[in-house]
């Protein structure tokens, strides 16, 4: 049977730097100015195995705390280790093609990326991504309503209400400017979206009756509330309603990393070509 031995010593002297030497002076060794600080059966934990676990800023507690850590988590993988060669066959302990397989990978896997690094372009222009949003509509769809609209909040007492009504509706360009002119001496708050999205969830936690003004703007162009002491008016320029189709501006991050991610696909699928094919113009192949 195995046995386990840790010299708990070593925990202190880890997390104590000024006190490396007395470790080294005194530990347990097997292998020249280290130390010995935990085995299972003929396999060996060593200090220097340990570097770089300990944060700089740490309390003596907590490093010692992260040695305790360590060694048990090193401790019960040897033990499950030694449990597996004791159990499988010889044919299952055969594992370097395996492992072959795996460090091929991993190499291949770390090359591509430093070639993606160094290579790849991931400057993405608004054409590109308007003419892929353009081309894929269907595959973007709203989860919630969006709006593009105008929102008014104004004292009940202010002044020409019923031109507010009418300019806030217009798409004149004087209309537009008189109606800000307006709100900026009146308004106690306003926000016009008429040219972009917003989530109509935005803009109805502005009303006193939120569920009647979300009511209201499913089947009208206008909504219009008011309270003791506020008028509140929304105009409505254009609506999207759930599963339609998600406004640009609410997908166009999501664009772009679908084009990053085909330039990647794309980049590593002409690296490989490359390779192949200059490997055979050099004749550094042959198959038999």
């Amino acid at each position: 049977m195995n046995k386990i031995r840790i010299p708990y010593f070593a925990f202190c002297s880890v997390i104590v730097v000024f006190a490396m030497f007395f470790m080294f002076s005194c530990g347990p060794k097997s292998r020249k100015g280290d130390v010995l600080v935990a085995s299972v059966g003929d396999k060996r934990l060593y200090l220097s195995e340990m570097n770089g676990i300990f944060p700089k800023e740490g309390t003596k507690e907590d490093s010692l705390a992260l040695a305790r850590l360590f060694i048990d988590n090193w401790v019960k993988t040897m033990l499950l280790l030694n449990k597996a060669e004791l159990n499988l066959t010889s044919e299952e302990l055969n594992i370097v093609r395996e492992i072959e397989t795996y460090r091929a990978s991993l190499l291949i896997y770390k090359y591509e990326e430093r070639m993606l690094q160094e290579k790849l372009d991931t400057m993405v222009y608004d054409f590109e991504i308007r003419r892929y949003y353009e081309a894929n509509t269907a595959s973007f769809s709203i989860s919630d309503y969006a709006v593009r609209a105008a929102f008014i909040k104004l004292p009940r007492n202010a002044p020409e209400l019923w031109n507010v009504r009418r300019l806030i509706s217009s798409v004149r360009e004087n209309d537009i400017q008189i109606l800000i002119d307006y709100c900026r001496r009146y308004a106690v708050r306003y926000d016009f979206f008429d040219d972009e999205w917003i989530y109509w969830a935005n803009v109805e936690m502005e009303f006193p009756q939120q569920e009647a003004a979300t009511r209201q703007m499913r089947f009208s162009t206008r909504i219009e509330q008011e309270d003791d002491d506020f008028i509140y008016l929304v105009h409505i320029r254009e609506r999207r309603a759930p599963g339609e189709t998600a406004p640009l501006v609410f997908v166009r991050d999501r664009i772009k990393s679908i084009i990053i991610n085909q330039r990647k696909l794309q980049f590593i699928s002409e690296l490989h070509r490359d390779i192949y094919n200059d490997a055979l113009a050099r004749r550094q192949f042959n198959v038999y």
